[in-house]
């Protein structure tokens, strides 16, 4: 929210087979793209993924093409790890990722 507008979302999920992995997951109103939203998002997810889930592993999933989510990534210390073939299914058509990815030391 921002000024009692709601101008995107963000979420944590679990991998229900390796509970110990969290996906972050956000998307902002291009109108409020570059204010650091994504990047206090991610880190506000992070923390309660690391200190209140006990989480091992967070990862970041994206469309290749994102460089706006690259740069959200980056800003907030992930790793890229590689590219997912086909892991992303819009309908009948499938899609690459990148998988970018912090770890709790």
């Amino acid at each position: 929210m921002c000024n009692g507008k709601l101008i995107g979302g963000c979420g944590i999920a679990i991998n229900q087979r390796r509970k110990y992995i969290g996906e972050i997951g956000y998307f902002i109103d291009e109108g409020y793209w570059g204010r650091g939203i994504a990047s206090k998002a991610v880190t506000i997810l992070e923390n309660i993924g690391f200190e209140t889930l006990h989480l091992k592993r967070i990862e970041i999933l994206m469309n290749p093409k994102n460089i706006d989510s690259k740069k959200v990534a980056l800003k907030c210390g992930y790793k890229k790890e590689g590219i997912m073939k086909k892991a992303i299914k819009d309908g009948d058509n499938f899609s690459d990722s990148y998988l970018y990815a912090k770890v709790v030391h």
